[in-house]
């Protein structure tokens, strides 16, 4: 499906996510492989915007983003992403297949670097008040430090994503950007390679995405990250994950 570790590292933000695409075949009601070279890291005018789950969904929720005008209107993401729930499932998408995604994404507010994650979920988590259905999502805010990763199956083996969070450092305890971005390539590149071998609905190869929280300024760039004896993803079944 998809990973994305994404990271607040005090002076930058720091977004990695893979390349396979997966999409929804309406006929069969399934999720099938789309391509291998989706470049899944959207840029928008304050930030970039990236998510783990169904493309076409996906895709349509970044294009709010990238549409997005500063002409003093405020940006209404939870409006976009109801709105597009609603088309999904109009179109004949299972819900099973949105209900686990999430939407990762940075916002320089002219002041600093945010970074949000939003999950689908609470959209379909329906509550009754004074008999009025309602609905509960929420952003939650990747704090200084925190690493979120999110992707289909969690690794039985945590060793590499601990020691990339254990092993954490902002752009100024480095002597130039450089050595910074090679540091997090060179981390990532394991991280991705040990993942990619537990849970073939990724790719090794990953973009990644560097925003600095002063300036909003970023950097984009692929980064290939090609193993032998990846498993096929061909009996793979994608259709439901809990938990």
């Amino acid at each position: 499906m998809t990973m994305i570790v994404s990271v607040h590292l005090g002076d930058c933000i720091l977004i990695a996510a893979d390349k396979r695409a997966m999409v929804c075949d309406l006929k069969t009601g399934s999720m099938r492989i789309s391509k291998d070279d989706e470049k899944k890291i959207k840029l928008w005018t304050r930030g970039a915007i990236v998510g783990t789950g169904e493309t076409l969904f996906l895709n349509r929720i970044a294009d709010y983003f990238i549409q997005f005008k500063e002409d003093g209107r405020s940006l209404k993401q939870m409006d976009a992403i109801y709105e597009e729930i609603e088309r999904r499932l109009q179109e004949g998408i299972p819900k099973e297949h949105l209900r686990n995604n999430t939407i990762i994404f940075s916002i320089f507010d002219g002041t600093e670097t945010l970074l949000y994650s939003i999950p689908i979920d609470p959209f379909f988590e329906v509550t009754l008040k004074n008999d009025i259905e309602m609905i509960h999502p929420y952003m939650h805010e990747i704090k200084v430090w925190e690493v979120n990763v999110t992707c289909f199956n969690l690794p039985p083996d945590m060793s590499s994503l601990q020691s990339f969070q254990r092993h954490l450092k902002g752009l100024s305890a480095f002597e130039n950007e450089k050595n910074f971005i090679e540091y997090y390539i060179d981390k990532l590149k394991h991280v991705f390679t040990t993942h990619a071998f537990i849970d073939p609905s990724i790719t090794p190869s990953f973009d990644l995405y560097i925003q600095s929280c002063e300036t909003g300024k970023s950097l984009a760039l692929h980064v290939p990250n090609l193993q032998l004896s990846i498993p096929s993803t061909e009996k793979l079944n994608f259709r439901d994950k809990k938990g």
